[in-house]
């Protein structure tokens, strides 16, 4: 499982992650070293989903020239990883005693599949999304990652 949830784009996206969520907390001195342990865990664990869910959805043969995870190990196995991946996260919320996080990671999860959803439609239906279609997709995405950071 682990190899399955690694190959690729993480330390990356971890490092721009953690920069964003420090900075949102005022340098990290609103959260405590455990729940900021969390926090980075969530917005991992999300990172890699997003990744395995986007290389399998796109067809993606590579992730980084790396072979992508389902080319490795099946499209059954993956999406299992990244469905076993959302609720690593989710217990991870339990964590941080705020009523609020499981509405947050919610909102983002949402806001995620809603974009996932746009890009599949346009691809599908062989459309190519106006300029402002686009950036609101986009818009999305970031709002989505700026939902995270408010966990």
């Amino acid at each position: 499982m682990a190899m399955l949830l690694s190959t690729g784009t993480l330390n990356d996206l971890h490092a721009h992650s953690q920069v964003a969520i420090t900075g949102y907390h005022n340098v990290g001195n609103i959260l405590s070293k455990e729940k900021q342990f969390v926090v980075n865990l969530l917005v991992d664990l999300c990172i890699i989903l997003h990744c395995r869910v986007d290389d399998m959805e796109d067809n993606s043969i590579l992730r980084k020239g790396i072979p992508a995870a389902h080319t490795i190990y099946g499209i059954p196995s993956t999406i299992n990883a990244a469905n076993y991946v959302h609720f690593i996260g989710l217990n991870s919320l339990q964590c941080l005693s705020n009523p609020k996080a499981m509405a947050l990671c919610t909102e983002y999860l949402l806001e995620f599949y809603h974009g996932q959803g746009m890009d599949i439609y346009w691809r599908d239906s062989f459309m190519c999304p106006s300029v402002e279609e686009y950036q609101e997709m986009a818009k999305r995405s970031k709002d989505s990652f700026r939902t995270m950071s408010r966990i």
